[in-house]
């Protein structure tokens, strides 16, 4: 579900920058283009190094484990600051929409180191350092979606759902790094300095999703209009109380809206060339129940699971 979701985020921008005007000048265009070329080349070099992390790791070797991940966390970090750089120049609505691929592109390769590393944290080689790694993992992630949402009303309007959408997905529609984490602290024989460190990073995990949500509901009116009903009804039910809910059921909340948002077609969810069924309305009533002019969110699979919602955040709120 994840890697659909960083895929789709990623493919969104792009095809947002495609669509935008060329206003930019083109001095500061090749720039653009050098420093978008080095975000994914950085990218690249961190997916190979978080793969073979994995595979290290499962095959009990330390000391290449320690070398990748350290290989892993240098190339995203420079592909976060060659991003971040790009907005901070950014002057006009091309060179930020820019800015705002090149966030997408180092910001989904954070969400998924966060993911690798959560999910290798109680195994034995490379714990400590692997620890270690989740809280700026969990940071450098936050730092991003913070400066995509900086870039909001930088963009065209046009534009300005679908960053609001990869910014929603990015933030709020995953939780497995939560999961992971809280399984891993079931662990037999965890000893007890990895154990508070990954205490910590649940915290800090959850904290991260429930500010992701808290911001989401704050540009809600960004997002298209077909999305706003059912995001809305989720994020009024969780948001304020996320440290509440037990990582299975958090997982499900932001697997739910990873759903929503994933299911878009400018976010990668895609129409056909005609039929009945063309287009956000369409996509939307078959998704939820009924088509486009009727059902809404009461119908298809989002009403069970907003019962389950009512029925379980109910009961956490007496």
């Amino acid at each position: 579900m994840s890697q659909f979701r960083r895929s789709v985020a990623v493919a969104a921008t792009l095809a947002a920058v495609v669509a935008l005007p060329a206003t930019a000048s083109a001095n500061s265009t090749a720039v653009s283009k050098t420093s978008m070329s080095a975000v994914q080349t950085n990218v690249a070099a961190a997916q190979t190094a978080t793969k073979r992390l994995q595979r290290y790791v499962r095959l009990g070797e330390t000391t290449r484990a320690k070398r990748q991940l350290k290989i892993a966390r240098s190339q995203s970090a420079a592909a976060s600051r060659t991003a971040r750089r790009l907005a901070n120049a950014a002057d006009t609505q091309a060179e930020s929409a820019g800015a705002a691929q090149a966030l997408t592109i180092a910001g989904s390769q954070y969400d998924s180191l966060l993911e690798t590393l959560t999910s290798l944290v109680d195994n034995g080689p490379a714990q400590a350092p692997i620890a270690g790694a989740i809280q700026p993992t969990i940071a450098g992630k936050a730092q991003i979606i913070a400066i995509l949402t900086s870039l909001l009303d930088k963009v065209p309007a046009s534009a300005q759902p679908i960053l609001a959408s990869i910014i929603a997905a990015l933030g709020a529609g995953d939780a497995d790094e939560v999961v992971n984490l809280d399984n891993a602290l079931d662990t037999p024989g965890l000893p007890g300095a990895i154990g508070g460190i990954i205490s910590q990073c649940l915290a800090m995990a959850t904290a991260a999703i429930e500010t992701a949500m808290q911001m989401v509901q704050g540009f809600l009116p960004l997002l298209p209009g077909d999305v706003q009903g059912p995001l809305g009804s989720i994020l009024t039910q969780v948001t304020g109380i996320v440290g509440s809910i037990v990582p299975a059921v958090l997982d499900m909340v932001t697997g739910l809206i990873n759903s929503v948002i994933g299911g878009l077609p400018i976010v990668g969810g895609g129409s056909g060339a005609g039929g009945a069924d063309t287009g956000v309305g369409g996509l939307f009533g078959g998704l939820f129940g009924g088509g486009s002019g009727g059902g809404g969110i009461v119908g298809g699979i989002l009403s069970p699971v907003m019962n389950l919602l009512n029925s379980v955040l109910g009961g956490l709120l007496g």
